[in-house]
């Protein structure tokens, strides 16, 4: 039987998943979300999107015209958008009834009955799915979409779901690993960019006897590195994840990439600045969507009263300074040991 997958959502990290399946001659239906309009409107007029032509194994489509695709032939579900089209997302699953392995590159927790759940287990809810993988690790969209050497996580509770999803994408410059662990993948997924925040502020947490504050900050990042692991650690032990997975590519390594550029460490190193939150998403950063600062909103005081105010001095810091608009500071003798 041929591949034909089907993408919904269509921002940059779904772009980049697509130029994957291009390149291994996958037919590919790429369905935009209710924010991809303009995405989706620009390609089908050029056929080409971030600087990349697409081959005929690829058609787009808005979400109304979701009739026109062959959902029979199916074998597989790619779901891109960001937390907000989660709605959307279960909507579009829902009517399609398709019973195959969903892979989620959309990374994050939601509270859902007043519990934080992994985004995994809240579309495996909503749509009775039992198939659902998780893609996590470090993964630039543009370094995948420039066919650089890519190592990810692909997490199932069913192992032989992640295999079969593994088969169909991987190929000589994307490789994907497996786990059972995609409790603790998520988790790491959705919390790094809580970290890589915290330690973009390392050039301005130097302390107040540092003479050169712009030049002499790695010794403050690795600190600020290990401490977020740590973090990381409990917060996984106490959703039920394998703490193990903190320490490799859905924890290390994703938070590795995260703070050597992005959103959230951009987001970081202003509040290290000692700029306040609301005037950085008012200036600096308008009409830009950092997803640490999103979680730490949504959740970050429910995970502090799980975990422990003594073991997360860093998620602390930053809570207050983004739920509270005050300064971000760092009480280093806070730190566990």
């Amino acid at each position: 039987m041929k591949n034909h997958v089907l993408v919904l959502g269509f921002g940059v990290a779904s772009t980049a998943y697509v130029s994957v399946l291009d390149f291994n001659k996958i037919k590919t239906s790429v369905i935009g979300s209710p924010f991809d309009i303009k995405n989706i409107k620009n390609v089908k007029k050029k056929n080409k999107i971030f600087n990349i032509n697409f081959s005929k194994n690829i058609n787009f489509f808005y979400d109304y015209e979701l009739g026109s695709i062959d959902i029979k032939s199916i074998n597989l579900i790619i779901v891109g958008t960001n937390t907000n089209g989660i709605p959307w997302i279960t909507k579009i699953l829902n009517q399609i009834k398709k019973n195959c392995p969903i892979l989620l590159i959309t990374k994050g927790i939601i509270n859902y009955k007043s519990k934080i759940i992994p985004i995994s287990k809240y579309i495996s809810l909503k749509c009775s799915s039992n198939k659902v993988v998780m893609a996590s690790g470090p993964c630039l969209a543009k370094e995948l979409i420039n066919k650089s050497h890519t190592r990810t996580l692909f997490a199932s509770k069913k192992i032989a779901i992640a295999k079969y999803v593994k088969n169909i994408i991987e190929n000589e410059y994307y490789h994907p690993d497996v786990t059972k662990d995609i409790q603790g993948a998520e988790i790491c997924s959705a919390i790094k960019n809580i970290y890589a925040t915290v330690i973009g502020s390392s050039p301005r947490q130097v302390g107040r006897l540092s003479k050169n504050k712009d030049d002499n900050y790695f010794n403050t990042s690795s600190g600020l590195f290990e401490q977020s692991l740590k973090e990381m650690k409990y917060i996984v032990q106490k959703f039920g994840g394998n703490v193990d997975t903190t320490f490799g590519l859905a924890g290390a390594g994703d938070l590795y990439v995260s703070i050597l550029g992005g959103r959230n460490a951009r987001l970081g190193f202003y509040l290290g600045k000692g700029l306040l939150y609301k005037s950085i998403v008012s200036k600096q950063m308008k009409n830009i969507t950092v997803e640490g600062a999103e979680l730490i909103k949504s959740s970050g005081t429910k995970i502090l009263s799980l975990v422990g105010q003594k073991k997360l001095p860093l998620l602390k810091s930053l809570l207050k300074a983004i739920k509270k608009n005050k300064k971000l500071k760092i009480d280093w003798k806070q730190f566990t040991f």
